[in-house]
């Protein structure tokens, strides 16, 4: 709930507002690399919420049974932190650091943030030692879309939680999740 409520600090309160686009201008004007431009547009390719699916759609036909089982609960997930995702973008109509605006894809919150950790969550809580490599790549997602101008700070932030929440929601509900056919 802290972080929550910094993102809210963050986006009613000038101050909150400066310091969310001074971290924005220190991640995204600081350094430049081509080779950086690269991997932040791939990782940012990789957050996508089609690519996620793709990536959940080959786990549970050649996945593990625990991997299977997995990719149905991300599924659920990613799904349902994606819909509560674009209904925020909607309500709240925050416009992108690069200026655009458009209420159906504004920048609050950040949907690769929300769904890179809604699969974080979930591969943590069930493959332990993947766990790292779910959140790093999740960091790794979150950055790249500060990095390429499309959100702030606290977008990404906000992405993080509610991807967090919808998993740890999925999570408490895991044995009905589990008996869907899909």
């Amino acid at each position: 709930m802290a972080i929550f409520a910094g993102d809210l600090w963050g986006l009613l309160t000038t101050e909150g507002q400066r310091i969310d686009i001074a971290a924005y201008h220190a991640i995204h004007d600081t350094y430049r690399a081509p080779w950086l431009d690269k991997t932040m547009a791939t990782a940012s390719k990789i957050g996508e919420t089609k690519s996620g699916l793709y990536g959940l759609a080959f786990f549970a036909f050649f996945g593990t049974p625990t991997a299977q089982v997995t990719a149905k609960l991300a599924a659920v997930s990613l799904i349902g932190s994606g819909g509560i995702s674009q209904a925020t973008k909607w309500i709240v109509n925050r416009e992108r650091p690069s200026g655009g605006q458009d209420r159906k894809n504004s920048s609050f919150p950040s949907q690769h943030a929300t769904g890179a950790a809604a699969v974080a969550v979930l591969v943590s809580k069930r493959h332990g030692r993947l766990g790292w490599f779910a959140w790093g790549l999740a960091i790794l997602i979150g950055l790249s879309r500060i990095y390429l101008g499309r959100h702030y700070p606290t977008d990404v932030l906000t992405g993080f939680l509610l991807g967090a929440i919808a998993s740890w929601l999925v999570l408490r509900g895991e044995r009905w999740f589990e008996k869907l056919h899909f």
